[in-house]
């Protein structure tokens, strides 16, 4: 008698544990559910960030260029001006 006293089954714990694991498997059915046949879909959404970062990448070089072009435009003399080279020694 006395072990069955020293260690009784706590059946409630086990209850809420019972409870904690069919809700962890309706959530994943739920996630399934919401994602569908798209088993790949973080590697989906992977991908489209990382394409969306090359055409980001893909305009800041070309307005780079641009404004080097620009500018050397704006550096260069234009053929109207008259340079003065003289010769002092």
């Amino acid at each position: 008698m006395e072990s069955k006293e020293k260690n009784p089954h706590n059946y409630r714990t086990v209850g809420y544990s019972m409870i904690l694991v069919a809700a962890s498997l309706v959530v994943i059915a739920l996630l399934y559910l919401a994602i569908g046949d798209d088993v790949l879909y973080a590697d989906r959404i992977s991908k489209e960030r990382q394409y969306q970062y090359k055409q980001f990448l893909e305009e800041m070089n070309l307005k780079n260029e641009e404004e080097k072009a620009l500018e050397e435009v704006n550096l260069s003399p234009s053929l109207d001006e008259s340079m003065d080279v003289s010769n002092n020694p």
